[in-house]
């Protein structure tokens, strides 16, 4: 509950479904925990097929919005409907709980418009893809 007794509502923001890694698992952790313990927690990933995703996304018990990915280049999945889809449904949410590093999941939230409080979650630095470090940051 916030400081006015009404539930928070919760979006988790990051990469992507199916659950592939690390950061999807904790992803869904959380977004399952927090709906345990009655709080609206959602989570928004790219996926490069979401017809055949939707079935795995229901069997998980939460809301899952998915995004159609067009590819996944150098880790990151590439989604313009990410982009759209959360400046459409940002203000829907008090809380927006953004996974990085995930170039994608920084620039959907830079775009959307959310004037909300921001949760980062930084699980991992980025050591792969060295010259696009830089660019990313």
């Amino acid at each position: 509950m916030d400081s006015n007794g009404t539930n928070l509502r919760i979006l988790q923001l990051g990469k992507f479904f199916p659950i592939a890694g690390g950061v999807e698992k904790v992803m869904l952790d959380l977004t399952k925990g927090l709906a345990a313990r009655n709080v609206t927690c959602d989570m928004m990933c790219a996926c490069l097929d979401p017809g055949t995703c939707e079935e795995e996304a229901r069997k998980t018990g939460v809301n899952i919005i998915l995004c159609k990915a067009i590819r996944k280049v150098a880790g990151t999945m590439i989604s313009p409907e990410m982009v759209f889809k959360l400046r459409k449904i940002c203000n829907n949410y008090d809380v927006i709980h953004v996974h990085h590093p995930d170039p994608m999941a920084c620039a959907a939230l830079l775009f959307s418009g959310f004037k909300g409080k921001i949760v980062l979650h930084w699980h991992s630095d980025i050591v792969k893809q060295k010259r696009l470090l830089t660019l990313y940051k």
